[in-house]
């Protein structure tokens, strides 16, 4: 086994993470860590395994500050194993804890959250290893659980899969002359950014700042390799009502981010973005439509997770976020910051 902490080929990485996930890992994508690295000016690692002459396992990390000068590495949706490699996990997961060790030395623990779906005995084999679930920063993760569709069956077929009620106000929207279009300007986006910002504030839910959206939208809309946006508006009478983001990586179609305006829900307009976002992604030959995350116990995502049930699909439930500490210290220091904040009421 050998390990390669600074892996070149852009085109097997790529093609490695879309063949061994799924859905196919965006965040562990080339382009992925491109955008964190040149963009947002995150450091970044990529790691690969390799065995008897063929790539094994990779996963890249990515460096988040922490107060007072310190800092992680994030895993997001990593490790990647090669599928027909399972079986070696017990033989060659020690070998990267123990390079991880020597390597990312002053980093206060290490972030993974797997591809893997939940099996029992996956997490008991993380827990022998060292890693534990998060004590800090423990909503800087990725969803546990999500729904997906198969996009190999046909338009009718998803159709009849959905709920009633779905499926009738998707007609309903058809017929109310909204129309939808596909964004490209920095117009474009303002409008993306002011109903996102209309939605936070009505849901009750974070979302990233403006310039994020704005970079992230730039870059993936220039890019034309490996991993590519399409952003949506829907509109009536000129007026916009609802947008979409949805990522395209591998045979998997993400659906990233959602907003909508607070005026004409009526129309529906929601149903018919998303419904127009799946059927794209079936005709540009993805596979599999991910809608990035549904959630019973979190009451701000009720209504939805209420609204993408109603597209049939089948739930996947994840194994979740794992802490590999490096610095026990700093990790109780930083655990007892979060729990003093909690103490002290906001003036």
């Amino acid at each position: 086994m050998e390990i390669i902490i600074d892996y070149k080929n852009r085109e097997e990485w790529d093609k490695f993470v879309g063949d061994n996930t799924s859905p196919a890992s965006f965040l562990q994508s080339w382009e992925w860590g491109e955008f964190n690295n040149k963009i947002l000016g995150n450091q970044i690692q990529r790691w690969a395994m390799i065995d008897d002459g063929e790539l094994k396992i990779v996963f890249m990390l990515i460096k988040k500050s922490l107060p007072a000068d310190k800092f992680y590495w994030y895993c997001p949706r990593g490790l990647i194993w090669k599928k027909d490699y399972q079986n070696k996990r017990v033989l060659a997961y020690p070998k990267i804890i123990e390079q991880v060790n020597q390597e990312i030395k002053g980093a206060v623990f290490m972030r993974t959250c797997p591809p893997s779906q939940f099996q029992e005995h996956i997490s008991g084999f993380l827990k022998r290893l060292g890693f534990k679930k998060p004590k800090i920063l423990i909503h800087s993760k990725e969803p546990d659980k999500t729904l997906i569709l198969d996009l190999t069956k046909s338009t009718e077929d998803l159709l009849k899969k959905m709920h009633p009620k779905t499926r009738y106000n998707i007609r309903l929207a058809e017929k109310k002359g909204i129309t939808i279009r596909e964004l490209a300007t920095e117009k474009d986006i303002d409008i993306f950014y002011k109903l996102s910002a209309e939605t936070a504030k009505r849901d009750k839910i974070s979302i990233y700042s403006k310039n994020y959206y704005s970079k992230l939208i730039n870059f993936l809309t220039a890019n034309e390799t490996g991993l590519k946006l399409k952003l949506y508006l829907v509109e009536y009478q000129n007026k916009p009502l609802a947008a979409a983001l949805v990522i395209y990586f591998g045979q998997t179609a993400t659906y990233l981010h959602g907003a909508s305006s607070g005026e004409h829900r009526n129309l529906m307009p929601n149903y018919l973005i998303q419904w127009q976002a799946i059927k794209d992604a079936k005709n540009a030959g993805m596979k599999i439509y991910d809608f990035w995350g549904v959630s019973e116990e979190n009451k701000t995502w009720a209504g939805i997770t209420r609204f993408k049930r109603g597209f049939g699909g089948r739930e996947m439930k994840f194994i979740g976020t794992w802490d590999y500490v490096l610095d026990k210290k700093w990790y109780y220091i930083l655990r007892l910051l979060k729990i003093i904040k909690k103490i002290i009421p906001k003036k």
